[in-house]
């Protein structure tokens, strides 16, 4: 029986008149004709495997030659770079999925509205779970320094502009369509995302997707009516303030200590590098660069790479945990929810290089396996007590809500960097904010 990756490469070679055949091969290679397609295909074969078992970045191109049965010198016949080939394997991925967003839904406050909705928000999560291997990868290279990021930030260009062209004609003038067509992809592909590793909240895709849908209806369309959503039994009870308080660990996630000045400077530098460059492409060297420290004082203080992301995340955490710790009152007070974003969208820009590395890079840290299971554990049910207890007249789970809440947060703001879709704050702000209120809170923002 043909393995899965072998039938997605399989097709890869059927898709747009055949993608292998059409691409270009190494400057210096002379071979063509069908053997050259074959040994190509082994390769992109033999690199969509590694890069499912080991992430992007810990193989080499000698690992991917190795696994395909042909010579590094071979390999690069073909291919100049690792990343080139993940670049290739990417664009039969991105084409797949620009087919499904140039289909628009058929939009309206109604149910045939949310059950077309539902269908295309079905179709999406099908072709990203096709393709998961490579789109787990995009968040872990998707930072403003990265060599990677201008052709994923080419393919984003076409995504948003795709759904604008159907989505600004279907909704009010009072959604600012660009950017929510923005902030609702990077929600889908972060859900997804979150989805594929497991972080599902003991949930169905079934039952997450339809929570989905029926957020993005009413971020749409808020006056649809109530009935269009299908009941799905009662909604999450809210949990006590009791039984919060007996629920919580002995200690909070994190143990921020303040450090000595030098320590202080070199974890500076560490999380303003890790959010331009990302965890695994900056060097300890970098991070020493970045803060005028030697390796001594740094040796002196950190075991190594791993140990400095360690101090981070719990200092991280901590402070993240904190600003969720706000949330009940900030969607309880009139005009605190826009503050409470501000100040989340600080935290974001400081830390989410270091976020990203604890929830998605291959650590193999146990520790920080533990923090990253703790410190989810307790942003999710501070989220999930506070959504529970917002009164809807529709079935709305708020386990969902709170994945989608942390989704928002941590994706929103940077999805479209760099590229001519590029937010800024007081556009995010302004697009959270009316995202929060009509989908999570049931609201009509003014």
């Amino acid at each position: 029986m043909p393995s899965r990756t072998g039938t997605i490469l399989a097709s890869v070679g059927s898709t747009s008149g055949n993608l292998i055949r059409r691409a270009s091969y190494g400057p210096n290679s002379p071979v063509v004709g069908d053997r050259g397609v074959r040994t190509r295909q082994a390769i992109l074969d033999a690199a969509m495997d590694t890069f499912r078992t080991e992430g992007l970045h810990a193989p080499s191109v000698d690992d991917i030659a190795e696994a395909a049965g042909i010579s590094r010198a071979t390999l690069y016949q073909y291919f100049e770079s690792k990343d080139q080939i993940f670049v290739e394997l990417t664009r039969v991925a991105a084409g797949d999925l620009l087919g499904v967003i140039r289909r628009p839904a058929d939009l309206g406050p109604n149910a045939r509205g949310y059950d077309s909705l539902s269908r295309w928000l079905a179709e999406w999560a099908r072709i990203q779970d096709q393709y998961q291997t490579l789109y787990l990868q995009w968040t872990v290279i998707d930072f403003p320094q990265t060599a990677l990021q201008p052709p994923m930030a080419d393919y984003i260009v076409d995504y948003v502009s795709s759904v604008t062209a159907w989505l600004g004609p279907a909704v009010g003038d009072d959604v600012d369509v660009d950017g929510t067509a923005t902030v609702l992809l990077a929600l889908l592909f972060r859900v997804n995302d979150y989805r594929e590793r497991g972080i599902n909240r003991g949930l169905g895709d079934a039952e997450l997707l339809a929570a989905v849908a029926t957020f993005v209806q009413f971020v749409l369309f808020p006056a649809t009516p109530p009935a269009v959503i299908p009941a799905s039994g009662a909604g999450v009870r809210p949990v006590t303030r009791e039984r919060r308080r007996s629920a919580q660990p002995k200690a909070r996630p994190g143990d921020p200590q303040e450090p000595s000045a030098t320590v202080r400077r070199i974890l500076d530098a560490a999380a303003a590098t890790f959010a331009v460059r990302g965890y695994h492409e900056t060097s300890v060297q970098d991070v020493l660069e970045a803060a005028g420290a030697g390796r001594a004082t740094f040796y002196r203080h950190f075991g190594d790479k791993a140990d400095l992301l360690l101090r981070l995340s719990r200092d991280c955490m901590a402070r993240l945990v904190e600003q969720v710790d706000r949330f009940p009152g900030a969607i309880d007070g009139d005009g605190t929810l826009r503050p409470w974003i501000e100040e989340s969208l600080t935290l974001h820009r400081r830390w989410r290089g270091v976020f990203r590395a604890l929830l998605q890079e291959r650590t193999r840290h146990p520790v920080l396996e533990e923090l990253r299971a703790a410190s989810l554990e307790a942003i999710f049910r501070t989220f999930d007590d506070a959504l529970a207890g917002v009164e809807r007249s529709y079935y709305f789970d708020a386990r969902v809500g709170s994945l989608i809440l942390l989704s928002l947060l941590e994706r929103g703001p940077d999805y479209t960097f760099g590229t001519p879709y590029d937010l800024d704050d007081q556009r995010i702000v302004d697009i959270l904010a009316a995202l929060i209120e009509r989908g999570l809170l049931g609201r009509v923002p003014r």
